[in-house]
């Protein structure tokens, strides 16, 4: 019997660049270095080239999946690319017509207005370091590249196997680092760089970014585990690999749970619960393997250390030190700067509700209205003195309002109509991994509602993981339908 046609070499090429390129989302110090984005962005445009550009007839297989011409049109037929080349679109128009420059003095800095094409988007006009269009833009062109490279590039099950556990392994060694950083009391991220911010967790200046990363690959552990599965089932195994990702989603949550992100540990305990739920109901009603008595003392045992290791290594009073009186928070939620800033970016978002602002221009134009609040204008109130000291905010601690403010209706439909593609795909052609649909869908939306009270997706690495995520996971799971080669 004849063997499967080999990977071809241009498979081959992109899986190796794209999942570089996903791993290193984990040590990229959130991308916050502008080596860090510029190398992001290196790696989605070589990702997207190496799909899609002519290449010598050995290098595109005998199996018939790539081609020059075909690799091509598989672009043109991809909505996420269009839709992506839109945004992209937007965002230059946006940065190519500023209706606010920054200005700088001695004292400081503030913004006028000047005169710009007002049926068009426009934006602010300020330094590609810290922040403007362009450099949302390169973030976004990263993401969005690579996202274009993996869903061409790859056409074989176990390409797309290969980058989630890529990714996976990577997270999960980031989740084992943050650990010893704490467990060693060092003050410095990777113990050489220094961080602005005390409360750093793994490579990310800000823990509740680094915990929402781990999250992220809760999820994609769900993904995994619920694929390989369902491949040891219909082979009438016992066992597989899956097994091994209890171990990691244990190492995840624990290392969320040392990092004492709210955010992180109220989301990440959910999806960690659905997936040890969904895990357990899955063996249960197995076919092939729920009588066997030594997968059960295997999962019993797994299960019994992942809790072991969570409760004995995270401090529950910690935990509780940091949520503090639930109660009481909600009572006072209106008086939260966070909730007063979420306001305050909602009443400007409505002043711009079409285009938005522009891309990277929440920081400039917020102190306009933020000088209208006292209590999260100035630092404190000084009982002789009254209100002292100034506050600066460079995000909006809601990812969801603050999207709205900087690209208004137009370009907010533009990324729910990407973000609603993939849900469609798993809705519709997740055939026979429905499981792992669900994991995504989950994972989403937990992603959603933590972005909505925090600024995870302002991330490049986050957002690059994100969408790269659910690229291969939706490829993953729509090969699965289509007859290819394992």
């Amino acid at each position: 019997m004849m063997g499967s046609p080999s990977v071809a070499r241009r498979e081959w090429a992109v899986v190796l660049v794209g999942g570089l390129t996903l791993a290193f989302t984990a040590w990229g110090l959130a991308g916050v270095r502008l080596w860090s984005l510029h190398t992001l962005l290196a790696g989605g445009l070589l990702t997207f080239l190496l799909s899609i550009v002519p290449l010598p007839q050995s290098w595109n297989g005998t199996d018939g999946e790539h081609g020059n011409v075909q690799n091509f049109k598989r672009l043109l037929r991809f909505p996420v690319f269009w839709l992506g080349v839109a945004f992209l679109v937007y965002i230059c128009i946006q940065g190519l017509n500023p209706a606010w420059v920054q200005v700088r003095d001695d004292s400081g800095w503030w913004v006028d207005e000047v005169k710009a094409i007002s049926w068009l988007p426009t934006s602010v006009d300020a330094s590609y370091d810290p922040m403007d269009a362009f450099r949302v833009l390169s973030s976004f062109a990263a993401t969005f590249t690579l996202v274009w490279g993996l869903w061409v590039g790859v056409r074989r099950r176990s390409s797309a196997v290969l980058l989630l556990w890529t990714l996976v392994i990577s997270g999960v060694c980031m989740a084992i680092v943050a650990i010893l950083q704490k467990f060693t009391g060092t003050n410095l991220v990777l113990w050489t760089v220094k961080s602005l911010n005390l409360n750093f967790w793994g490579t990310f200046f800000y823990r509740n970014e680094g915990a929402s990363y781990l999250n992220l690959m809760i999820f994609a552990c769900g993904v995994l585990y619920f694929y390989h599965f369902n491949r040891a089932e219909r082979r009438g195994l016992s066992g597989g690999p899956h097994l091994l990702l209890f171990v990691f989603v244990a190492v995840l949550f624990t290392s969320i749970g040392l990092a004492l992100s709210r955010g992180g540990i109220l989301f990440g305990g959910v999806m960690t619960a659905c997936f040890f739920i969904a895990a357990a109901g899955r063996w249960l009603f197995s076919n092939s393997v729920r009588n066997s008595i030594l997968l059960t003392l295997v999962i019993g045992s797994l299960l019994g250390a992942g809790g072991y290791m969570a409760f004995q290594y995270v401090d529950v009073q910690d935990i509780e030190r940091r949520f503090g009186d639930i109660e009481k928070t909600i009572e006072t939620a209106d008086q939260d700067s966070r909730m007063i800033c979420t306001k305050v970016t909602w009443k400007m978002a409505q002043e711009e509700l079409w285009f938005g602002w522009g891309a990277g221009s929440w920081r400039y134009v917020f102190p306009m209205y933020q000088k209208s609040y006292p209590e999260i204008f100035y630092s404190r109130y000084h009982p002789s003195r009254g209100w002292i000291g100034r506050k600066f905010y460079h995000y909006a601690h809601n990812d969801i309002v603050q999207f709205l403010c900087e690209y208004g209706i137009v370009g907010c439909s533009l990324l729910l109509l990407i973000f609603g593609y993939w849900v469609w795909c798993l809705l519709f052609r997740a055939s026979g991994n429905s499981l792992s649909a669900v994991m995504l869908l989950i994972g989403l939306a937990m992603a959603f509602g933590h972005a909505f009270v925090d600024f995870i997706f302002q991330s490049p690495v986050y957002w690059m993981a994100l969408n790269g995520l659910l690229c291969v996971s939706v490829k993953l799971l729509s090969l699965h339908s289509e007859r290819v080669y394992r």
